[in-house]
């Protein structure tokens, strides 16, 4: 057996380094990829990864590069990558050390994002509507999240510091990858079925577009919308949407933020507590006010000036109501007068007194009114009144009138 020589991880990494860096397609290439785990670095660097439908490249992008680009670049965007690509010495990793990028649109993800988007928009699902209203004391709170993600220690953590009056209740699932999305509606539909807490909080840290991918599924989205508890969504960055975000109730940036909408701590109950006690204070001494100003006005000389201010204002009305009913009442039987002295002169009119005052007379045969010649006879005797007394005639001559 020959023996060879070994050799330090250094100086492999430094070999493979120069035979990359020897290779004149390696110092000049463009990659054309769609970006995922994004990192814009305080120091102005990005980090990221292109990736294509069988494979993914880690890139870089130092602050002197970035600061030249004239757009800004995000997740799920289908890029060209202007540099080279050479060994990370350190990690024993290579990558491309990006040196300007080229924007070729939206990459698909981004695309089935949007579309998404578009689609429970357009049903109702985002409406302020269907939104339930968050409960100010939740006494249970339930947890779908990893149980070894970031995302509950965060939570967990706010749960500690803000000294809390309310229980969590953890459902554990996968927030990442195939099954994942199945396990976060089992655990809606536990909550509901259990009807034992009173709030749900979704919850994973941040990630890429594809591997928050599980929070855009129509399955997550349907279980969100038709809970009867409300939720919570805490997922991924501030920067960080999905379709669970904008059907939840409420919306939290991160899962720590989630936390503490959610959790109230014994502060904010005393805070709460003294509030509610201030207000009362407040309505009491205006009670109190008020009875002093009633007790006060109930004293004997201001009763008395009080009621003779009173009976004097009634006496006042009853004068005007009086003097009102009297204009009225002698009107009436001013009217009344009127129309019975027009009624007795048209009776007079009528009656056969007034017909003998205006020179007529009335001719009566055996007492009865003789209206027709027919009834009397030559030699009879008539009564003849007129308006001053009655004449008693004989009857010489008939004579009939023409027709």
């Amino acid at each position: 057996m020959l023996k060879m020589r070994s050799f330090s991880v250094s100086e492999v990494n430094q070999y493979i380094k120069r035979m990359i860096a020897s290779d004149p397609l390696m110092r000049h290439i463009i990659v054309e990829g769609e970006i995922s785990n994004l990192t814009k670095h305080s120091s102005g660097h990005y980090y990221f990864t292109l990736k294509d439908e069988s494979g993914k490249l880690s890139c870089v992008m130092f602050q002197s590069q970035t600061s030249q680009l004239t757009f800004k670049i995000e997740n799920g965007d289908k890029i060209a990558a202007v540099g080279q690509i050479n060994l990370y010495e350190r990690e024993g990793r290579y990558q491309l050390y990006v040196q300007d990028i080229e924007k070729k649109g939206l990459g698909a993800l981004h695309i089935a994002f949007e579309k998404l988007k578009k689609a429970y928009l357009e049903k109702g699902y985002f409406s302020k509507d269907h939104k339930k209203p968050l409960p100010h004391l939740p006494k249970r709170i339930g947890v779908i999240t990893s149980p070894t993600g970031a995302a509950i220690k965060d939570i967990i953590a706010v749960y500690k510091r803000r000294l809390p009056l309310s229980t969590l209740v953890i459902y554990p699932v996968r927030v990442q990858g195939a099954f994942s999305k199945d396990e976060i509606v089992k655990g809606i539909a536990y909550f509901n079925a259990k009807k034992d807490v009173d709030l749900v909080i979704i919850a994973r840290g941040g990630g890429s577009l594809e591997e928050l991918w599980s929070f855009n599924e129509a399955m997550v989205a349907e279980a969100i919308f038709t809970s009867k508890i409300p939720i919570i969504t805490g997922i991924g960055h501030e920067i960080d949407f999905t379709i669970a975000d904008f059907v939840a109730d409420y919306r939290a940036a991160t899962p720590s933020a989630a936390a503490e909408i959610a959790i109230i701590s014994k502060n904010e109950v005393a805070s709460l507590l003294e509030a509610e006690l201030n207000k009362m204070k407040r309505a009491l001494m205006r009670q109190v006010t008020l009875n002093q100003l009633v007790i006060a006005r109930s004293e004997p000389e201001r009763l008395k000036q009080f009621y003779l201010r009173k009976i004097e204002t009634l006496k006042q009305q009853n004068a005007r109501t009086y003097e009102t009913m009297t204009r009225a009442v002698e009107a009436t039987l001013s009217l009344y007068r009127e129309n019975l002295t027009l009624s007795k002169q048209r009776l007079h009119m009528l009656s056969p007194l007034g017909t003998l005052d205006r020179g007529y007379a009335v001719v009566k045969h055996h007492k009865q009114v003789l209206g027709s010649i027919e009834a009397i006879e030559k030699g009879d005797t008539i009564e003849i009144t007129v308006r001053d007394g009655e004449i008693k005639a004989t009857v010489n001559e008939i004579l009939i009138k023409n027709r």
